[in-house]
């Protein structure tokens, strides 16, 4: 109940913290009527709720109430607390949460946030009913008479405009909110600050009044649409500062806009610019796919933008993934936007061909089968159905190009993702397959041939939008492979350059694939000297993610997929278990007993708080700020790297030890 309290205080802000719920929710008693009806709202919402069975879900879900929270402060800050204007705060903050609820459903379809649309809509119509309710008493003379400090206008503007957001234009609210956001999130500091002042400086530009602009009474909408788009559902960056200001210079306008049109009943404008803007680029960029929209919104911008860059530093910005289509060592030909055939529309595709001592053929290469890699097994690099295919065509002479043919005989097949590869020159009558079968990643699906315009025989693969026979390239990536004993992610190889496929050794996977409330137990040693014992428990969490914990419930959070295991999330301070995401943050189910990779690290994993600040801050300028590459090498069933070493169990699962510093775990064996 106290969590769903505090949670729409906060959420305001755009921010997920229950302590600065509690401080908002005093802040608030800078004007008592205000937090009263506050108060009432959320709390009569949330019995509302319960009184209709709603999942608790849906209470934890700030958006629903905060709406509701939003109505009833409006009408404590025009209306006093009675029995009249509480029953008034019930009706209505029983329909906004009804509203919100509705509207969610509907703007959901479109990936759309309802944001304040259900408070502004909503009190509209309260407004107007409340001119009939002769016995509902004002505030108005009494919220001027408020206790506050002078500061000059240049700041009580902002300050003010800022606790308006929670109905308190009050310089005092405004600091005391300002400093929880400064604590906070820095980066909505900043945005609030900027979004504020450009927004009056284009405001006094189109009035030709500084100071006019200054006393704005909506002015609080250029602070959230600045502090919407820059830093919560656009990823912090200098473009999206930009697209931020851009923002707000429509949302002055809209304010303008909006003012004249409701001046006629007196309807205050609330956050209806903001609503309007904010949704309107939502939809737009989330319909281009923008790439720095924010699909995964965390508590603050800073979380997640160090969340989004770990992402793309450790698995790559690219989303399409695929293995390669062979087994071996194999050689670029051709890569993306090539000299040749790989251009415009055409420009995401690979050639292979493989090089023996810098050459690709025996003798003079007059013949197909002088060529290495011709007759050479194809893998197929996704698992899917294969949708259309084609192999009757002779393969071409040394020196002879099919210009009718282009692609030659050629196979495509639609991923389970719902991408589809096209793979083409392939040898004459090589398909063992027909249309409609269903493959999986490393099965033999064709050899390598020479249909088609090919000069020589390769493999040509792309990733491409439809089932059609040459159809537009899409972006992609190859999952995992060598270049000498280096194992490279979610990466595509230059020209020229050789590589090798991976081989997968299921037996390592066997021995990371850990099940709910297994439990391992290590004795500890510093020194070589025994402290302790400890216990790490496998656990999940009510999204189903899989975590392992110690006794002060410090959490590691870990998945595998087919390829590797890995953690990717820590919470809780110094301990064991942090250590070993920093010794071990992946494990590759590689068939190979040398060889190294690179891989980036949080950076709260290795940073101080105030480095973290600073380091948050530089990568909106510069993404690289945030990269925490750091090397590690794979020997003898072991992790090892400069902060220490894991040792799988060979016959068992898990950890046999985790060595770093002073410190060595070793595994307690079962009875």
């Amino acid at each position: 109940m106290l969590q769903n309290l505090l949670k729409p205080y906060s959420a305001i802000l755009f921010l997920n913290n229950q302590i600065a719920g509690i401080f908002i929710v005093v802040i608030t008693f800078i004007n008592p009527s205000v937090a009263i009806s506050g108060i009432v709202a959320v709390i009569f919402t949330i019995l509302f709720a319960k009184l209709l069975n709603m999942s608790s879900e849906y209470l934890d879900q700030g958006f629903y109430i905060y709406n509701s929270l939003l109505v009833g402060m409006s009408i404590g800050y025009i209306f006093y607390p009675s029995i009249i204007s509480i029953a008034l705060i019930s009706v209505a903050s029983a329909f906004t949460f009804m509203f919100s609820f509705m509207l969610n459903r509907v703007f959901s379809t479109y990936k759309i946030p309802i944001l304040s649309l259900p408070f502004s809509i909503v009190t509209i119509f309260v407004y107007l009913a409340s001119l009939k309710y002769s016995s509902l008493l004002s505030t108005i003379v009494h919220n001027a008479t408020i206790y506050d400090m002078e500061l000059p206008l240049l700041i009580s503007s902002f300050l003010k405009s800022i606790g308006t957001i929670f109905f308190l234009p009050n310089n005092i609210a405004g600091i005391l909110l300002l400093i929880i956001i400064l604590y906070i999130s820095r980066i909505i500091f900043i945005l609030a600050i900027s979004g504020f002042y450009f927004g009056v400086v284009f405001h006094s530009f189109l009035l030709g009044s500084f100071e006019q602009a200054l006393n704005n009474t909506y002015a609080f909408n250029y602070i959230i649409t600045s502090i919407a788009l820059g830093g919560i559902f656009l990823l912090p960056s200098i473009k999206s500062f930009l697209i931020s200001l851009i923002g707000v210079a429509i949302s002055v306008v809209l304010t303008d806009a909006i003012s004249i049109l409701f001046n006629y009943y007196a309807i205050p404008v609330f956050t209806m610019p903001f609503n309007l803007t904010v949704i309107t680029f939502i939809f737009i960029l989330s319909i281009i796919y923008y790439k720095e929209f924010n699909y995964d919104i965390k508590s603050t911008p800073e979380k997640s933008l160090s969340n989004y860059l770990g992402n793309i530093f450790r698995f790559g910005d690219i989303h399409t993934k695929i293995s390669l289509p062979f087994s071996g060592k194999w050689s670029v030909y051709q890569g993306f936007d090539d000299e040749w055939t790989h251009k415009g529309e055409y420009k995401y595709a690979y050639d292979f061909i493989k090089l023996k001592d810098t050459k690709s053929y025996i003798n003079d290469g007059n013949y197909c089968s002088d060529y290495y890699c011709f007759g050479e097994s194809i893998l197929s690099p996704i698992n899917g159905y294969i949708v259309d295919m084609r192999d009757d065509l002779v393969d071409n002479n040394i020196g002879d190009v099919d210009r009718v043919n282009n692609w030659g005989n050629y196979i495509i097949i639609k991923s389970d993702l719902g991408f589809f590869v096209q793979i083409s020159h392939i040898m004459q009558y090589s398909i063992p397959y027909k249309v409609g079968d269903y493959i999986k990643v490393g099965q033999v699906i064709a050899k390598c041939g020479n249909s088609g315009y090919s000069p020589q025989p390769h493999i040509h693969i792309q990733v491409q939008y439809l089932a059609v026979v040459g159809g537009f390239t899409k972006e992609f990536c190859f999952k995992e492979y060598y270049i000498d004993d280096t194992l490279i992610f979610n990466a595509t190889p230059q020209k020229s350059r050789q590589v090798s496929s991976v081989i997968i050794d299921k037996s390592i996977a066997s021995r990371l694939s850990f099940i709910l409330d297994e439990s391992f137990v290590y004795k500890v040693y510093q020194d070589n000297r025994y402290i302790q014992e400890v216990k790490f428990i496998i656990n999940m969490n009510n999204k189903g993610e899989f975590y392992m914990k110690d006794k002060d419930n410090n959490q590691l959070f870990f998945y595998s997929d087919e390829l590797q295991f890995y953690f990717y999330h820590y919470i809780g301070v110094e301990s064991y278990l942090k250590n070993l995401f920093i010794v071990a943050p992946r494990l590759p189910f590689v068939n190979k007993d040398h060889y190294k990779f690179k891989d980036y690290l949080p950076i709260y994993l290795l940073k101080n708080k105030l480095n973290i600040i600073l380091i948050e801050l530089l990568s909106i300028v510069n993404k690289n700020y945030s990269k925490t590459q750091r090397d590690y090498l794979y020997k003898n069933n072991s992790i090892i790297s400069k902060y220490g070493k894991v040792e799988l169990e060979l016959f068992n699962k898990g950890f046999k030890s985790i060595s770093y510093s002073n410190i060595k775990l070793e595994r307690v064996k079962k009875e």
